[in-house]
Order: C-alpha cells, then structure tokens, then sequence
C-alpha cells in the first residue's frame, strides 16, 4: 500500500519529469527551435540528480552491480598480475 511519501515522490518525478520533456523533447514535436544544448544539458543533469535523490539511487551502487570483464578475465583476475 502506497503512503504519502511514496505519492508525494510520484507527483514529483511527474512533474519533474514533464518539465524536463517540455524542454528538452517538446521542440522534437512542435517544430520550434530547440534550447541551447547548455539548457538541454543543465535541465537533465538538474533533473536526474534530484530524481536519484528523491528514489535512493546511487550511481555507485549501480556500478558496484556491473561486472568488468577484458578479453574474458574479469577485473578482479587482471588486479592479481
């Protein structure tokens, strides 16, 4: 059962997330000219920071999940040479 931090959080990336849209996807579909790519790359870095604030996701947690491998050997076989 959802409570009312969970629902605040969901209106927030909603909202978050049709602002980042208007700015950086709406011109792709109204034919106006699109932001300069500082605006384009501020918004979405502003955005996706905030949203892995408010859902608890952290960059170096995702790493920690990604194996490593070259040419076979994982990193961890490559460290011991």
């Amino acid at each position: 059962m959802p409570d009312d931090e969970t629902l605040e959080r969901t209106i927030g990336t909603l909202a978050l997330f049709i602002v980042w849209a208007a700015i950086v996807l709406g011109p792709m579909f109204t034919g106006a000219d699109p932001a300069r790519y500082e605006i384009v790359i501020g918004t979405t870095a502003i955005v996706f920071t905030v949203l892995g604030k408010m859902w608890d996701f952290e960059v170096k947690r995702a790493l920690n999940a990604v194996t490593l491998t070259d040419g076979g050997k994982s990193k961890e076989d490559t460290e011991d040479d």
